[in-house]
């Protein structure tokens, strides 16, 4: 049995490092910070080709440009794609039309609004069914007019 000088903790990091290499984990990037290699988290891609297909990328991908890639997930079909996409491009005009941003005041606001808009819709329609009976009358009482006219 032999004994090793140096921090257990340190010799378990350092084992586990080389196992990953001699394995080829996949989940490790090739970014090197304080010795260790960076562990590459799983992202979500939300192109047009792979919409929700996971990929391990490096978690500096921005600030150090790595190129680390490997997908997570088996490529999906044209049908799920396709679907994914459509509610992709579903949620982005519900986010225009009311942003995130926007305060709760300012939702109460539109709602208002809208709810104003709902009314006057409502008037403009009791509106026009009571000229449409009047319109009626007028083209009954009309046509008895004519119809006497025609037999007397």
């Amino acid at each position: 049995m032999s004994f090793h000088s140096g921090n257990a903790s340190t010799q378990s990091r350092d084992w586990r490092q080389r196992r990953n290499e001699c394995l080829g984990d996949s989940t490790y990037c090739f970014c090197v910070i304080e010795g260790e290699r960076l562990k590459s988290p799983i992202r979500t891609s939300w192109t047009e080709d792979n919409p929700g297909r996971r990929f391990y990328g490096c978690q500096n991908w921005k600030t150090k440009k790595c190129r680390f890639f490997k997908w997570y997930d088996e490529p999906m079909g044209e049908r799920a794609i396709e679907v994914i996409n459509e509610l992709r491009i579903e949620n982005l005009k519900l986010t225009e039309i009311a942003p995130r941003s926007a305060t709760p005041t300012d939702l109460e606001a539109d709602i208002g609004l809208i709810w104003d808009m709902v009314q006057d819709l409502k008037d403009d329609s009791k509106r026009a069914r009571n000229t449409n009976r009047f319109l009626v009358s007028i083209l009954f009482v009309t046509w008895l007019v004519l119809i006497y006219v025609v037999l007397a």
